[in-house]
């Protein structure tokens, strides 16, 4: 592996200052949760504001609450741009690096090319996206559909646990939810868009590489299933005149888990349980189950989520239940951009070695985007293949060599751009 020189090792070094910085905007004590539209957002838009500004940007957010930084050289067309961005919101007690590094990375390579002065015919814009991860409101990729307008106006109205609705925290957090269309790029302004992130998986370094460059996000299916039965006293009622919802659950997610072993390529959990009372000496009353499933083909991830949706009814029938599906998010399997994948994973090649090419089983941003606009994604080596949890990591030398090869593609569709006719 070719080691990276100082200025990559520069700029890497700011990028994980910068990650541990934010790490520290959270809210709640002593664990890294940073959610859509809260203080410990904007504690974050503050310390981006001076990094992008630094790095000479123009700093705005924008209606749906995305955090967006643009760098324009002098010469260049100002309304077509190449976005670099990610996510700067997390899961609950998550670790520091995904979605953030993204970001980071984005700056760094502004910082780079701004360094050098180096020429392009369009604008670089760094975003980072409002909600990613769906966490506050269960809806994911909020930010990023609103940049390629495919935002629904009707999800305003979704609520958080403590009733706020979605446009409620907009307006709260100094944006205006009536305006969320004015957030989008038109298609033909987007030269290109490029996502770097951690793998959030064991791949990379299985294989002794440091970098990966994506061909496909997996489709993805999340919904609950419901099962309402009858509650009771634990000690009174007889086991065989009970209703219980748990055991049905309970058999139900242990067939989610055999199915998916069975199914080559297939994922599927189950992340999330919630039990109606909750209480030792009660027989439950209603038993809330989330279910994610995930697959390259999207023809196996349909059949498989009706397979499970059929034992849940069934389940239930032979139980004397109700059961109800409610369906959060479905997103088909979606392709990287061909050319620039192949661009992307040439410059990582020029830096270092061929990189890996491989599927993406977590959803991003690029997905969305990548409906509207020419995209491609670059993945970095995660520690232990470990990720949504504290214990996230990556290394430097890593990031190093990903600012690197951005850099290096970067300049190569500029000057892709400046030869081509017009």
């Amino acid at each position: 592996m070719v080691n990276a020189s100082s200025q990559w090792q520069r700029l890497a070094a700011d990028v994980m200052e910068r990650c541990d910085a934010l790490a520290r905007c959270s809210d709640e004590p002593g664990r890294i949760t940073r959610l859509f539209c809260t203080p410990a957002m904007r504690d974050a838009h503050r310390l981006v504001t001076g990094w992008m500004s630094a790095a000479g940007m123009i700093v705005n957010m924008d209606e749906a609450g995305n955090f967006r930084g643009t760098y324009i050289p002098l010469g260049c067309d100002p309304a077509k741009r190449l976005i670099i961005g990610s996510h700067l919101d997390t899961v609950a007690d998550a670790g520091r690096y995904d979605g953030v590094l993204g970001v980071m990375m984005g700056i760094a390579v502004v910082e780079a090319l701004r360094a050098a002065n180096t020429p392009l015919p369009w604008a670089v814009e760094v975003i980072g996206f409002s909600e990613e991860e769906g966490v506050r409101f269960r809806l994911p990729f909020i930010g990023s559909r609103a940049l390629v307008g495919t935002f629904d106006p009707q999800l305003l109205t979704l609520c958080d646990g403590a009733g706020v609705s979605l446009g409620q925290a907009l307006t709260a957090f100094g944006c205006d939810p009536n305006a969320i269309g004015e957030c989008r790029v038109l298609e033909g302004d987007i030269v290109a868009y490029l996502e770097p992130h951690i793998e959030q998986g064991p791949l990379l370094e299985a294989v002794h590489q440091p970098l990966g460059v994506v061909t496909a996000i997996a489709g993805q299916t999340r919904l609950t299933v419901e099962w309402a039965g009858e509650g009771g006293h634990a000690g009174t009622a007889p086991m065989n005149l009970r209703n219980d919802p748990l055991p049905i659950a309970g058999r139900w997610t242990i067939a989610v888990e055999e199915l998916a072993r069975a199914t080559p390529g297939l994922v599927a959990t189950v992340g999330r349980f919630v039990v109606d009372p909750n209480v030792p000496n009660c027989i439950p009353r209603m038993v809330t189950a989330s279910l994610d499933v995930r697959h390259q083909d999207d023809a196996v991830r349909i059949m498989a989520v009706a397979k499970l949706l059929a034992l849940a009814e069934e389940l239930a029938q032979g139980a004397n239940l109700a059961v109800r599906v409610e369906r959060q998010h479905e997103h088909a399997a979606v392709a990287m951009d061909v050319e620039l994948t192949a661009g992307l994973a040439a410059a990582v090649a020029e830096i270092d070695s061929a990189p890996r090419l491989m599927v993406s089983g977590a959803g991003h941003d690029a997905g969305v985007v990548a409906r509207a606009a020419p995209t491609a994604m670059l993945f970095l080596r995660s520690p232990g293949g470990v990720s949504h949890h504290p214990a996230e990591a990556v290394h430097a030398d890593d990031v190093a060599l990903g600012i690197e090869a951005l850099v290096t593609f970067v300049k190569q569709l500029a000057a892709q751009s400046a030869a081509a006719p017009r």
